[in-house]
């Protein structure tokens, strides 16, 4: 899992790499330190207590939409995976641009339709001694 520095080793995929972008998520060594110190004022603790109102507002608004949908017995059953994802997509939308999920739902589907034909084409994709 790590090298001999400690260090963990991400997978590599040379012709995925270059369709995608780079990111935090990818990069290794000194790339990704520099990359993560870029971004870590984004995380500070006093900057993460601001978006706490809008953590709230999307939470609040997840919990009252489920109580609207409880059955007579008090039970409801719920799918968390698309439920999450939009609780996600909301925080994201209300912190970052000021919007809620609602307003950028369309983007939000969009990008999950260009996820979804990706990763169907990655699939097909089989290279003998590539991974």
């Amino acid at each position: 899992m790590s090298n001999k520095f400690g260090h963990f080793e991400k997978l590599k995929f040379p012709a995925l790499s270059r369709l995608l972008a780079g990111g935090v998520a990818t990069y290794e060594g000194e790339q990704w330190v520099k990359h993560r110190r870029i971004l870590n004022p984004a995380f500070h603790l006093e900057k993460l207590k601001l978006m706490m109102p809008a953590f709230s507002t999307c939470c609040q608004e997840l919990v009252s939409r489920w109580t609207q949908s409880l059955g007579s017995d008090g039970t409801y059953e719920v799918d968390v995976c698309p439920e999450f994802q939009r609780l996600t997509g909301d925080v994201i939308s209300r912190t970052a641009f000021g919007s809620n999920y609602a307003e950028g739902a369309r983007i939000f589907q969009l990008q999950s339709e260009q996820t979804a034909r990706i990763l169907a084409r990655v699939k097909k994709i089989i290279i003998p001694g590539y991974l």
